[in-house]
């Protein structure tokens, strides 16, 4: 029978050596998180497993006497592992499900954010459902705040009372993930602008996060009949579909609907998305399997990268040996992509970093790291054009990557490159 307590003391749940884990991004359980922290010189030899963490909740200054483990260094991860303290596990989104059931990531306790209940007893896992069910399966002691500002979200979202272990109500509205709208004159706009120039008609997309994806609702103005079918959604994702612009209403499966694994957005996406049947939310299993992904004819993946060398290496999670994104799903979205019949994979960057010193497109990749092999590769995308790169010899590569890149390294990748 679950237990309900207003106001827990972590440290009762927990035992030496326990590791413990929550939902990524907007589905952190703020509260019970922040109780983590406090608690966290009670019980010794404690670790932690994360994913995206998009709060404040951890710091470099509050992980002593914690080892944790990270899928990624986005959001305050880059800080934690800039500082040392966490290990990456440079894995794919879609491996983190087999591994928590197979045992290679063991989790004793999880803290989940959840809405509801509905009239049969039934929560909701609100604003993250992709690896949430393993999560509950797997651990010793589950404990969740129930939170009445949570969207009730519908898909593969309903968890039984009986699969919880400890009910804990709270009030507050869930992480606010604001988009970053770039300016017309920027780089940015540029490139998704001209990623905004390839997309067709009835395309499925999936999108990543970040400042591009943000700046593609008012490019992608004239187009029709959008579809949606994505690791995570926010609310540029919100504007296209209250536009008009993304009806789904071409999908070969999921007709008519938004699918996802996670909401990252503010109280407008999460109101939207509250006991709406017009969006679901899917575990990785469904948003990241190559056989549901097989089932678009126009598969179009859109992500972003760090750099990119001049063979067409995609490097998307290190610069300057500090983890500033994840290996993800992107792989697994640019295979299906590239695998569609009509479909391409599409990776946008602005040409240039440190205040235009240092060109994103480079000879080599100089900390050695590669997200996408150029095996991969299909698309690349600056504000100086789009390389196709699908069918292209290495010459070829070279020759297009150097003509999208920054003017002012233009004759200096021309002079290194081999």
């Amino acid at each position: 029978m679950v237990l309900t307590i207003q106001n827990p003391d972590l440290a009762d749940y927990l035992r030496a050596g326990d590791r413990i884990a929550w939902p990524q991004g907007a589905g952190e359980p703020l509260t019970l998180t922040r109780k983590l922290m406090a608690a966290r010189h009670s019980v010794p030899g404690l670790s932690l497993f994360v994913g995206t963490l998009l709060s404040d909740t951890m710091t470099p200054d509050n992980c002593d006497g914690l080892t944790v483990h990270g899928v990624g260094g986005l959001g305050a991860g880059s800080k934690i592992s800039s500082a040392g303290l966490m290990e990456i596990l440079p894995i794919r989104m879609t491996a983190v499900p087999r591994l928590l059931t197979a045992g290679g990531l063991n989790v004793d306790v999880a803290l989940l954010h959840l809405a509801g209940p509905d009239e049969n007893g039934r929560y909701s896992m609100g604003c993250t459902a992709d690896y949430v069910r393993e999560l509950a399966r797997c651990a010793r002691t589950v404990i969740a705040e129930v939170n009445d500002r949570a969207p009730f979200t519908m898909g593969d979202t309903l968890l039984d009372s009986s699969e919880i272990d400890v009910v804990v109500p709270v009030s507050y509205p869930p992480i606010q993930v604001r988009p970053r709208p770039a300016a017309p004159d920027s780089a940015t706009y540029a490139v998704a602008r001209n990623i905004a120039a390839l997309i067709p008609d009835g395309a499925t997309l999936q999108t990543g996060i970040g400042s591009v994806v943000d700046a593609l609702p008012k490019l992608l103005a004239g187009h029709n009949d959008l579809g949606i079918h994505a690791g995570v959604i926010g609310d540029a994702t919100l504007g296209l579909i209250r536009s008009g612009v993304v009806t789904n209403a071409r999908k070969e499966i999921d007709t008519g609907v938004t699918v996802t694994g996670a909401l990252f957005g503010t109280d407008e996406l999460y109101g939207w998305a509250d006991h709406n049947p017009r969006v679901t939310l899917r575990p990785l299993t469904y948003t990241h399997s190559c056989t549901v992904l097989a089932s678009f004819s126009s598969f179009w993946a859109i992500n972003a990268a760090v750099e990119v060398d001049l063979t067409g290496q995609i490097n998307s999670e290190v610069a300057g040996g500090r983890h500033l994104g994840a290996v993800g799903g992107q792989l697994d979205f640019a295979n299906a992509a590239m695998a569609s019949a009509s479909g391409r994979s599409i990776v946008g960057l602005t040409s240039t970093a440190g205040n235009g010193t240092i060109s994103r497109i480079r000879t080599h990749l100089p900390d050695g790291i590669v997200s996408t092999a150029r095996a991969d590769a299909d698309i690349v995308v600056t504000e100086f054009g789009a390389a196709d790169l699908r069918g292209a010899t290495l010459r070829q590569r070279r020759e297009r990557l150097i003509e999208i890149a920054h003017p002012d390294h233009r004759n200096a990748l021309r002079g290194l490159a081999v």
